[in-house]
């Protein structure tokens, strides 16, 4: 690794630390948002339920927020290199640049492209190298497949540098088991919205359900203020840390020019 490229590194490396606290505090091999849970009735009668831990959704918050704020400074951290090697003075607009805007020439609904060209522009009039814009011009067309969830992914930056830290929100939609001998799953639905208000669905009261594992079928999102999609944490995260790890890739290459 290139010692210019050092501050940078230490930004993404720090990323995929909260992004790994992140996922073991929602995603973790026990499961801390839903604990299924059987108890017994006075009657005799075995109640089956699904139980939300809301409260552990606030903690999340500042963990994505820091793990959203520490890519965005890697890739800040990649231009300030480049700006130190040219002479470049310091300004804020000598950082890694970001603003897309819906793409019309596409079929697909909300698909966006970059609009960068004004903010390469004025890095260009400041002194950077035309190398390294092409470095980020190169960089963002290799990732447009996943431009909207990068931008989420800044937006969580943003938002909680500035406003209000954004929020997981977390949702179950069914319960699946498969009985002995049956080779056809079983379900429950939960209703539509239920976890919003409340934090128990009891999917099950009567005999036993004779199944040693239950399979629930949920789904968490960062709810980016302004953003349009709500997108699945983890796989946000890991478009974003693939953008970054790109754009570091590249400024070593172009480093050893």
């Amino acid at each position: 690794m290139s010692d210019e490229l050092a501050d940078a590194q230490a930004w993404y490396d720090r990323a995929q630390h909260h992004i790994a606290e992140y996922r073991s505090l929602a995603y973790g091999e026990n499961d801390r948002t839903w604990q299924l849970r059987r108890d017994r009735a006075d009657d005799g009668r075995h109640i089956y339920s699904l139980h939300f831990n809301r409260g552990l959704f606030p903690q999340l918050k500042p963990i994505a927020c820091e793990a959203a704020n520490a890519m965005f400074q890697s890739l800040d951290n990649i231009i300030a290199t480049a700006a130190r090697q040219a002479g470049v003075p310091r300004s804020p607009q000598i950082a890694w640049p970001w603003a897309l805007q819906p793409d019309t020439d596409s079929n697909l609904a909300g698909a966006v492209k970059p609009a960068i060209d004004s903010r390469l522009q004025d890095m260009r009039k400041r002194g950077m190298p035309e190398a390294w814009l092409d470095l980020v011009a190169a960089t963002v067309a290799e990732h447009a497949a996943g431009l909207v969830h990068i931008d989420v992914v800044k937006e969580v930056s943003l938002s909680g540098k500035h406003w209000e830290l954004v929020p997981t929100k977390a949702n179950a939609v069914a319960i699946g088991w498969h009985l002995p001998g049956n080779a056809a799953q079983s379900f429950a639905d939960i209703p539509a919205d239920h976890f919003e208000t409340e934090d128990v669905f009891v999917f099950h009261e009567g005999d036993p359900i004779e199944v040693s594992q239950f399979q629930i079928v949920s789904g968490t999102k960062l709810i980016a203020p302004g953003k349009a999609h709500q997108l699945e944490p983890i796989s946000a995260f890991g478009y974003t840390s693939r953008f970054v790890e790109t754009a570091l890739a590249n400024a070593r290459v172009l480093l050893a020019t």
